[in-house]
């Protein structure tokens, strides 16, 4: 026994390691400070630095029995030092520390804190003795002693040897409990992690190995704030996360903490995340975190696995270890993930292949039997996949005398490797089909034969259309030459058209001159007669032609409306209330009535079938109104409309409106919202509308109805007309422009005879030279076709020099309105006409004119 330290204080020194090993340690520590109260102090306090560095008052005696609840109350539900006290600057300083004759006052000192003051107040200390337990410059922690006011002992030098000799003891006690309990706790966490891995290797599919990763590192290791984000078109994005009221769900690579542990492969530990200017704050509070890369070997990061902390508990370096284990064993997981999605996203391209692959696919094991029957295979044979698989196909699916052939081409190809092909005929469900089949095999690694496979096209429809193709090619020379006859049949029947123009004009005049002559006369009316029979045989030829265009006339729409409006009412139910809403002053349009009263028909039955029940209110309007370019933009496209002054067609419903998602396709052929609808009604009306020069409007909401207006050019309704020229219109100039000699003889003579003066010519250039010299002219008489230029042209060219001049057509071809649009024509006349005709045409363009001059 050492000499300089008595019984009692030996057998301390000799238990002290005995006691920290066997015991709890919290236990250990209480045992040694009560026995250390009677050997040096009133009070007696044992402070070690936790897990987070913190001090910690682990034990705490005091002789005074009387005051035991206080130091009680001190370890137990105020363990942490004031960081100002003594005992924490010897932690920190490694020195000892002795203060003696303290004054009263000292436990004001103002760098402590309340509860601090508090606590000296109550002990009152006069001496003060703090020893760091301390090896290889490590403080783990100190042993404080202190002496009252109430006692009259003063710490000797055996005092302080003892106490720094028991610090030393208790030091490597406290090191190797450490170290073993480290150990202890690094082969548990080794053993989780173990666990956790086997867990998470186990998971095969990406998304429920982040979820699981997250889970486990909660429940297991008591982690709260823990995230995953992996890799994912150039930034990271979030798989997994628990703990967070609010997520960050992309991180850029140039962003934050994961962005730098992403640029650098590295694992970070941010033990203060204020200090770090890339930590990004997403619950508030958050003090630390660590992020490690998630990658196989030495690849490029993969992805980060991210552990926050609010401080309480703290980050320290075993987390940062543990968390590194765990990457690894992620990391693994998450590669076979990875392969296991690329080997899954292959089979199942494999099998979409096979599936939708237009032809037959059969696959074969070496001894013949089905392990592959697509869906075409199903098809074409009438026999389901899971019956074939697993089925001898020579027996099942060949015929008796195909066997052999098909037994030697799978001999041949599983010798020589080479695909083969054949050709097989068979009927299933009624229909006979060929096919054509292509046989290969492939092998494994080591040679041996792993399947054959056999491919097989259908020929039939390739066939069938092959044969139909024939019959269209057929049909088509038929139809070119029909086309030819077409083209034929409408240049035979212009001409045609002027010939018996020639008849019927010269017929007109003699029987003019040959009044009193009757069978001169009854003889012209049967030529007359003969000739119009003939131009009814040239109309025919002209609809045979494609020729048809048309049937153009002045229309008023509130006359055509009213007239429409029984069968209209008939036609969508009593039920719907049609109410008129016409502008009596609205001018007319040049239109077809038969065409006219199709668009009304279309419109009002679309908008009775848009009202709930087939119940409700339709509008009819009609007007006239300025169009602005503005206005012209929100009609439906295309038109060739310009700004000015048109008439209008308006039918609005109250029904359910149109959805914008299908108001762009309403007018496309074969769109349509109905149950039996064939998708032609708007569409035929906007190609109506677009035919007569005209434009269509669509104006409509959901649940606030739908308004349809048509707009078309304005045509002055035409006064009564004289059955003469007055003596006032007598010796009016009339220009007559036809390419044809004996057409614009005869349309010479007959205006003449009738009265009036005549420039008949040829040609375009000469009629506009015409005009340029003479202002005189009173109306203008146009052939369509000219051999320099076309009528329609030559109209609008002349209307550009003299606006006063009215203008009408003449053609052995039916007008086409969509040359109108742009074109001043007052009024047509067809080939081939009578006298009368022509000159009630003239008489109506000299009205026409007289009427403007008279405005």
């Amino acid at each position: 026994m050492n000499e300089r330290w008595n019984a009692a204080q030996t057998r301390l020194l000799a238990d002290v390691g005995i006691l920290l090993v066997s015991l709890n340690q919290l236990e250990a520590f209480q045992q040694i400070a009560r026995r250390l109260v009677p050997l040096l102090g009133d009070w007696c306090a044992i402070i070690i630095r936790d897990e987070h560095q913190q001090a910690r008052r682990v034990a705490m005696a005091c002789a005074d029995p009387r005051q035991q609840p206080l130091a009680e109350q001190l370890v137990q539900v105020d363990p942490f030092v004031d960081p100002a006290s003594p005992p924490v600057r010897v932690l920190d300083s490694g020195q000892l520390l002795l203060l003696c004759d303290l004054p009263d006052d000292y436990s004001e000192q103002p760098e402590f804190s309340p509860a601090y003051r508090a606590i000296l107040r109550q002990i009152k200390l006069r001496h003060l003795l703090c020893v760091p337990m301390q090896t290889r410059a490590q403080v783990n922690g100190v042993l404080v002693f202190i002496l009252t006011n109430e006692s009259h002992r003063r710490f000797t030098n055996d005092d302080i040897a003892f106490a720094t000799e028991l610090a030393q003891r208790m030091a490597l006690a406290v090191e190797n409990v450490i170290l073993y309990r480290t150990m202890q706790r690094r082969l548990n966490q080794l053993l989780l992690v173990q666990r956790v891995a086997g867990m998470v290797n186990s998971a095969l599919q990406t998304e429920i190995l982040c979820h699981l990763v997250v889970r486990q590192l909660q429940s297991v290791f008591g982690y709260q704030l823990v995230s995953i984000y992996l890799l994912q078109d150039g930034a990271l994005r979030l798989q997994a996360v628990v703990g967070y009221d609010q997520v960050l769900p992309v991180i850029q690579l140039h962003e934050g903490v994961a962005g730098r542990v992403m640029r650098s492969g590295k694992a970070e530990f941010v033990r203060d995340a204020s200090l770090d200017p890339d930590f990004i704050e997403v619950r508030p509070g958050t003090t630390q975190c660590i992020i490690v890369p998630l990658r196989h070997a030495e690849g490029q990061p993969a992805g980060v696995l991210i552990v926050e902390s609010t401080g309480n508990p703290a980050l320290d370096d075993e987390d940062f270890f543990l968390l590194s284990l765990l990457a690894d064993q992620i990391s693994v997981a998450l590669l076979n993930s990875f392969l296991f999605a690329r080997m899954l996203e292959t089979f199942e391209r494999f099998r979409s292949l096979i599936e939708l692959a237009g032809n037959v696919i059969i696959c074969l094991s070496p001894d013949l039997r089905i392990t592959e029957f697509n869906r075409m295979a199903e098809q074409i044979f009438g026999r389901a996949r899971g019956e074939m698989l697993g089925a001898d196909y020579p027996t099942t699916l060949l015929s008796e005398a195909e066997r052999p052939l098909f037994a030697a081409l799978v001999r041949e190809v599983m010798s020589s490797g080479n695909s083969r092909s054949f050709e097989t005929t068979l009927v299933a469900r009624g229909r006979e089909r060929c096919l054509f089949w292509t046989i290969t095999c492939r092998r494994q690694l080591t040679g041996e034969i792993a399947e054959l496979l056999l491919v097989g096209q259908d020929l039939t429809e390739q066939r069938e259309k092959s044969i139909a193709l024939l019959q269209y090619e057929r049909r088509l020379q038929t139809l070119e030459r029909l086309e030819s006859m077409a083209v034929m049949a409408g240049s035979i029947a212009h001409d045609f058209n002027n010939l018996l123009n020639v008849i019927i004009g010269h017929a007109n005049l003699l029987q003019v001159a040959y009044t009193n002559e009757p069978f001169a006369r009854q003889s012209l009316h049967h030529l007359i007669n003969a000739a119009r029979q003939a131009g009814d045989l040239a109309h025919q030829l002209l609809h045979f032609a494609g020729e048809e265009r048309l049937h153009l006339q002045h229309l008023n729409l509130n006359q055509l409306i009213a007239e429409a409006l029984p069968l209209l009412q008939d036609a969508i139910g009593s039920t719907v209330k049609v109410h008129l809403e016409l502008d009596p002053a609205v001018a007319t349009v040049m239109a077809d009535p038969v065409q006219m009263r199709q668009i009304l028909m279309n419109l009002v039955i679309n908008a009775a079938e848009a009202l709930p029940d087939r119940s409700g209110c339709i509008w009819i309007q009609t007007g006239q109104s300025h169009l602005d370019a503005d206005h012209l933009q929100r009609l439906s496209p295309p038109h060739q409309l310009a700004p000015g002054e048109y008439v209008m067609m308006a039918v609005r419903d109250n029904g359910i409106g149109i959805d914008p998602a299908i108001r762009q396709r309403i007018f496309d052929p074969f769109f349509t919202t109905k149950a039996h609808g064939h998708g032609l009604g708007l569409a035929g009306v906007l190609n109506i509308v677009r035919r007569h020069g005209g434009a269509l409007e669509v104006d409509s909401q959901p649940g606030r109805g739908s308004t349809f207006t048509v707009w078309l050019a304005p045509q002055p309704a035409l006064a009564e007309l004289p059955s003469r020229p007055s003596e006032s219109r007598a010796g009016l100039l009339v220009l007559v422009v036809d390419d044809n000699d004996e057409v614009r003889s005869l349309t010479e003579r007959m205006l003449v005879h009738a009265g009036y003066q005549v420039k008949a010519v040829a040609s375009g250039r000469e009629a506009l030279q015409l005009v340029n010299e003479d202002d005189e002219i009173a109306c203008a008489l146009i052939d369509i076709t000219l051999a320099d230029a076309s009528g329609y042209d030559i109209c609008r060219r002349i209307a550009a020099r003299n606006a006063r001049i009215p203008l009408a057509l003449i053609s052995g071809y039916p007008v086409d309105v969509d040359h109108l649009v742009d074109v001043p024509v007052v009024a047509t006349l067809q080939k081939p006409f009578r006298a009368e005709e022509l000159l009630n045409l003239v008489r109506r363009l000299i009205y026409r004119r007289e009427t403007q001059e008279a405005c």
